[in-house]
């Protein structure tokens, strides 16, 4: 059998000294060198460092607005005694359409496509546009009558496009209204 060299604890025995022997100098050879910062590669001429210029804008879609609530474009009625041939362009577009058709846009708001646009016009043109729903009075008499609606210019301006078959029509701007946002307001 063989003898193990370990003691009762399992450890071997090393004959140390209770303190630790003095310490031996190095060589003293060459000193070290600094390591340098490492250069950049540089491209090759004629060739530009594509990352080292700042990233192009990301382009956001343009807003889409499929609806509007009543109270927040100030849509409201207004009756056409108020209304005068020599009107000038004031801050509002104005809607003419059916009485039933003004009430339900002034109880639920006005629902927007770019397939069907809302027809829009300034103060001048609502006679016109007047007259020429009137001429129908029968399909007119079974909705109501003819409303007007007026809602704040600012609030729909960059959701509009011209409409130049009525402008031509009419001879006052006209407008559609079509819930798609331009990057410049007409």
């Amino acid at each position: 059998m063989t003898r193990s060299r370990r003691n009762e604890t399992g450890e071997l025995p090393l004959d140390l000294p209770l303190s630790h022997p003095p310490a031996v100098p190095r060589d003293t050879g060459p000193a070290p060198t600094k390591r340098k910062a490492r250069q950049p590669n540089t491209p090759p001429a004629g060739q530009e460092d594509l990352f080292a210029r700042p990233l192009p804008p990301v382009a956001t879609p343009p807003r889409r607005v499929t609806h509007l609530d009543a109270a927040e474009v100030g849509l409201s009625f207004v009756p056409l005694r108020q209304f005068g041939p020599a009107d000038a362009a004031d801050g509002f577009f104005y809607i003419v359409t059916t009485a039933r058709q003004a009430d339900s846009m002034l109880a639920n708001g006005i629902d927007i496509s770019p397939r069907a646009p809302m027809p829009l016009t300034e103060r001048p043109g609502v006679m016109a546009w007047y007259t020429d729903l009137s001429e129908d009075m029968d399909a007119i008499a079974d909705e109501g009558g003819v409303a007007i609606l007026r809602l704040r210019r600012f609030m729909v301006n960059d959701l509009v496009e011209n409409d130049p078959d009525h402008t031509r029509a009419y001879g006052v701007p006209c407008y559609f209204l079509t819930g798609v946002a331009r990057s410049a307001p007409i």
